[in-house]
């Protein structure tokens, strides 16, 4: 079809409005998929008006060029614009190998020409009424990125200027892609540096940028709370449904902090189940809190994951700017100090406000356990070990192992002071092997001295009871030192079932196999002591000393010290008696039936220089009888 010079003018009229139409949309800042659909409607009208054709469809490639998806469908004849359809290569590979090859595909008879004949038996295309079309290139920075097709229904043999046209057309489409484009990875980039991609929230930087922005803009009179917030059973639930699952749970809380606390709150996710919040307010801080405490309890609510309802709780700390803080970097670190706190009394379930001792006590705790941590390094513990004797006869047959601390400083630390923090920071179980190492190489060592039969007591925390390792360890530490297990009375205390009374009782019953005896230390202490008794295979039981003490002065320590007693021996048990310090005390146990005693009547605990001197001094025939006795 030939053209006249006034159609030329004219065309070239109207290409170049488009040309000044692309670039300023392509200016605005705001471009983007959705901003950019009317925009391809009004430019595809456009390009059937400069190429005379019927049809005019924008496609863009995805990554690995195997596959079209429709930007823009427009029909000339119907006035309707359409989009999202998806042509495959693996259906049309002639097809998909033309439009990478040529710049410019120009076909009259689509039927038959072998680039296009396969397309026109696509079940999605046009039944036949396209005759004729003509396809460009839309070169984006990356390589091809797409194709802008125009069509007839009318026979057309496309000549040169149709050619050049559609490589204009083509090439403008390629300067709002590649914006686009460019748009596109700029936000990506910003949301990698912004948000935390697996929930949505705000990262910390985001967070921080944010906050400091609001609080500059408070007025006299406003505040702002600043919640640490983290999950108490993450770790649980991520063992329990795996990360598939734990992720989903950090979703769902998510999606409710942002509609419970809507704008002006600000929420980030910092790292696994640690969120932060700031909320800006006027008032009185209770009224924020009860708030805070609200929603709290709405994160509570059960999560639905894998067919499973899962229950959390969650524990925080909060901080108020400016009184606790007066930048945003603070105001987070108040907040975690009050959570850390919070979380010294409870493990689960805390909420606690900012106060500046917190900083003085965490500083403190946080020193003493570097110290403790260095004790152990540097040596600097010592056992203590306090005679056993046998009832009967007075004759020492073990001793109890008491760990102290001889610090460079303070001087001797008795175990109340330090076993605590040793517990709460995992240091417990590096400090009772360490016991176990002593305990076993002393047991050697008084072997070599004469004292044949004696054994050691050391007590081990429920952690490193239930260890994995503990089992391996002992095996280890007494073929090294050459001795026999039943040399090592394992003490616990009734508060080790509270764990797991399943683990517990499997744990008892393996060392008992591997030749071990386990004791129950201050038993009758607990509300529970002889239901133990059914499930534990314990070989001993020490009779707590608040029982003793009453010996000879109340009739209720004695009848309850005798039920046990006699309860032991119907169940073969030998039981101790702690805290003897009177003779009476003694004649009493003895008149009773207890297997052992020991307390402050026979010895102190000592060093173990002052336990080899009574050996050498008081030892016969590989026994030994204490002053006390003799």
């Amino acid at each position: 079809m030939n053209r006249s010079q006034e159609e030329l003018n004219m065309i070239l009229e109207e290409l170049q409005k488009k040309q000044e139409f692309i670039f300023t949309q392509a200016k605005q800042s705001d471009l983007s998929r959705q901003s950019i659909a009317p925009v391809l409607e009004e430019l595809c009208i456009r390009i059937s008006k400069i190429m005379a054709c019927d049809r005019v469809s924008i496609w863009l490639f995805n990554e690995n060029r195997t596959s079209l998806t429709a930007q823009n469908l427009f029909n000339r004849s119907r006035s309707s614009h359409t989009s999202g359809e998806v042509i495959n290569a693996e259906e049309l590979p002639s097809y998909f190998e033309a439009v990478q090859q040529e710049r410019i595909l120009a076909i009259s008879d689509v039927a038959t020409d072998p680039a296009t004949k396969e397309l026109t038996q696509h079940p999605s295309y046009d039944d036949g009424e396209v005759k004729s079309l003509i396809d460009a290139s839309i070169i984006l920075s990356k390589g091809i990125g797409g194709v802008v097709c125009c069509e007839s229904t009318t026979p057309r043999n496309w000549k040169y200027l149709d050619r050049v046209l559609a490589a204009s057309i083509a090439d403008m489409l390629s300067y709002i892609f590649d914006r686009l484009e460019r748009i596109e990875v700029e936000e990506h980039v910003h949301k990698l540096a912004y948000t935390d991609l697996l929930t949505g929230l705000d990262n910390q930087y985001s967070f921080t940028e944010k906050a400091m922005k609001q609080v500059q803009t408070f007025e006299e009179g406003q505040r702002g709370v600043f919640v640490y917030l983290v999950m108490d059973q993450y770790t649980d639930i991520q063992g329990v449904m795996g990360p598939d699952g734990a992720n989903e749970m950090l979703k769902i809380t998510a999606n409710r902090l942002k509609r419970l606390l809507p704008y002006p709150v600000q929420i980030a996710r910092l790292a696994f189940d640690h969120f932060v919040i700031f909320s800006p307010f006027e008032g009185k801080l209770e009224r924020e809190m009860a708030r805070m405490e609200r929603v709290i309890n709405r994160l509570k609510h059960p999560m639905h994951l894998s067919g499973q309802e899962v229950y959390m709780t969650f524990s925080y700390g909060a901080s108020v700017y400016p009184e606790h803080a007066t930048n945003v970097k603070n105001g987070i670190q108040a907040a975690y100090m009050a959570l850390q706190s919070g979380k010294e009394a409870s493990i689960r379930k805390t909420g606690s406000l900012y106060n500046p001792g917190m900083h003085t006590y965490l500083k403190e705790t946080m020193l003493s356990e570097m110290n403790l941590r260095r004790g152990l390094d540097l040596n600097e513990f010592k056992l203590h070990y306090q005679p056993q004797v046998i009832c009967r006869t007075g004759e020492v047959s073990g001793f109890e192992a008491l760990i102290r601390w001889q610090h460079p400083e303070r001087g001797l630390i008795f175990p109340g002071e330090f076993i605590e923090l040793a517990e709460s920071t995992g240091l417990i179980t590096p400090i009772g092997e360490w016991v176990i190492k002593q305990a076993v190489n002393q047991i050697r060592d008084w072997k070599e001295q004469g004292l044949k039969n004696a054994t050691v007591s050391v007590n081990l925390s429920p952690r490193h009871f239930l260890h994995h390792n503990l089992p391996s360890y002992l095996d280890q530490c007494v073929k090294e030192a050459n001795i026999k297990p039943k040399s090592i009375m394992l003490e616990i205390t009734e508060n080790v079932a509270m764990e797991d009374t399943d683990a517990v009782a499997n744990r008892i019953h393996l060392l008992k196999e591997m030749g071990y005896s386990v004791a129950i230390d201050d038993f009758g202490k607990g509300y529970s002591a002889f239901i133990y008794l059914q499930h534990f295979p314990i070989q001993q039981i020490k009779i707590d000393r608040q029982f003793i003490n009453g010996l000879g002065n109340d009739p209720k320590s004695s009848g309850i010290v005798q039920t046990i007693i006699h309860l032991a021996e119907m169940l073969g048990l030998q039981t101790i008696g702690e805290g003897v310090e009177t003779k009476q005390q003694w004649e009493i146990l003895k008149e009773f039936g207890c297997s052992e005693l020991q307390g402050f009547y026979f010895s102190r605990p000592v060093p173990v220089d002052e336990i080899n001197e009574m050996i050498r001094k008081y030892g016969r025939g590989g026994k030994l009888l204490l002053p006390s006795v003799l």
